[in-house]
C-alpha cells in the first residue's frame, strides 16, 4: 500500500503537516505528496503562488521519505488521483487530503479486514458517526459484522483507502458532467444518488452500481476536518 497526501493552495499551509503526522504507522511501499497547481491565470506569478511554491519546497526538504509531485496547472483532486494511479504500483492507496487529521487506527488490522471482503474496493473514514438510517451522503446497505465496516452507497474522499486499479478505471470512465463531478470523485456517486433515475431504480440496479465502486465506511474510526478554505474556480 502507498500513502498519498493530496495538497493544494490553502490558507494555512501548516495543515498539511498535521495531515502527514496523523498518517497511521504502517510499512508503506512508497509515500507521495501531491501539490496541485495555481487556480487560474490571476494566480500565476502572484505572491500567493510564490509562497505556495516555496512551501512545497520546504515540505519536500522536511520530508525526504516522501516523493513530491507538483502540478504546473490546477487539475483538482480527481485528476491528481487519476495521475497517481498510473504512477503507483501498489495494490491499494491510502489517501489523505491536506486539510484533515486522521484518527488513530491499526492499519495492518484494517488491511486484513479488507482482504476478507472480496468486493471491498473503497473504505472511507467519515468525519462523524453515521447513524443506522444513513444520511444524505451515505445510503446504508448492510454491515459486515463482526468486521466494523458498513456497506453503503456514497463515500467521503477526505480520508480513504482504495483499490488502485479500480480507482484508475473510475477516474477514467465515469462522467464529468458538472464542475463537482469533474473535480471530485465523491460527487460522481452523490450526483447519481440524487437523480430521478436513482429514486426509481430497483435494488438490483443500485447493487450493480455499487459493484463498480465497492464502497464501505468504517463504523468507528473517523477523521477531523481542519476547515481550511481553498479557492474553487
Amino acid at each position: 500500500m502507498d500513502l498519498i497526501i493530496v495538497g493544494a493552495i490553502i490558507k494555512d499551509h501548516k495543515m498539511i503537516e498535521t495531515a502527514i503526522a496523523s498518517a497511521p504507522e504502517y510499512p508503506f511501499s512508497k509515500k507521495y505528496i501531491l501539490f496541485d497547481g495555481p487556480a487560474g491565470p490571476k494566480d500565476a506569478g502572484s505572491l500567493m503562488e510564490d509562497v505556495y511554491f516555496a512551501y512545497t519546497k520546504y515540505i519536500e526538504n522536511k520530508y525526504p521519505d516522501f516523493l513530491v509531485i507538483r502540478f504546473s496547472e490546477n487539475v483538482y483532486f480527481r485528476e491528481m488521483i487519476n495521475y497517481i494511479t498510473t504512477v503507483s504500483e501498489s495494490e491499494r492507496l491510502f489517501i489523505i487530503q491536506d486539510d484533515v487529521q486522521c484518527h488513530s487506527m491499526d492499519l495492518k488490522q484494517i488491511e486484513i479486514q479488507m482482504n476478507s471482503l472480496k468486493n471491498c474496493k473503497i473504505l472511507c473514514f467519515p468525519h462523524k458517526y453515521i447513524r443506522p438510517e444513513g444520511t444524505h451522503w451515505y445510503e446504508i446497505m448492510d454491515d459486515a459484522y463482526p468486521i466494523p465496516f458498513i456497506k453503503s452507497h456514497g463515500f467521503s474522499e477526505r480520508v480513504f483507502i482504495c483499490d488502485r486499479l479500480r480507482m484508475m478505471e473510475i477516474t477514467n470512465e465515469l462522467p464529468k458532467k458538472t464542475w463537482r463531478t469533474q473535480y471530485f470523485i465523491e460527487f460522481i456517486y452523490q450526483n447519481a444518488m440524487k437523480s430521478a433515475e436513482w429514486r426509481d431504480a430497483s435494488d438490483n440496479k443500485k447493487e450493480h452500481y455499487w459493484d463498480m465502486w465497492g464502497t464501505y465506511f468504517h463504523h468507528d474510526i473517523f477523521h477531523t476536518h481542519l476547515c481550511a478554505k481553498r479557492k474553487i474556480t
